[in-house]
């Protein structure tokens, strides 16, 4: 009986040590924006990251949703509020600790990019 003790208890041991906590996505987090100096905030949303404004004159407005590539590389779409609310086909990739985003047009062949601080 102590032997049959011992190993359920080793054995709920190793499965504690080997289940690693759940963690955020490298992308989520808290940034600062290029353009404006904003901060902005990377979360979940559904099966996507999607980008809000938590200061400056568009707080509280989302302007990016990115699903996961792989790899660190991400894509979805961006609103550009400080161009009349224009959407753009987004890309964003991890640079570090930053996010490197870009917007394109024509089909992705031309993209203007902007890295985006973590705060």
């Amino acid at each position: 009986m102590k032997i049959v003790i011992r190993r359920m208890m080793m054995a709920t041991a190793v499965m504690l040590l080997t289940t690693g906590a759940a963690h955020a996505d490298p992308i989520e987090g808290d940034f600062r924006t290029p353009k404006t100096g904003a901060t902005a905030k990377v979360a979940a949303c559904g099966a996507s990251f999607c980008m809000t404004y938590t200061s400056g004159a568009f707080n509280g407005k989302q302007f990016a949703a990115f699903a996961s590539t792989g790899n660190g590389k991400y894509s979805g779409k961006l609103i550009d509020f400080t161009n009349g609310g224009k959407e753009y086909t987004g890309k964003a990739e991890i640079a570090g600790s930053d996010i490197k985003v870009s917007g394109c047009v024509m089909g992705g062949l031309v993209c203007k990019d902007e890295i985006f601080k973590r705060l």
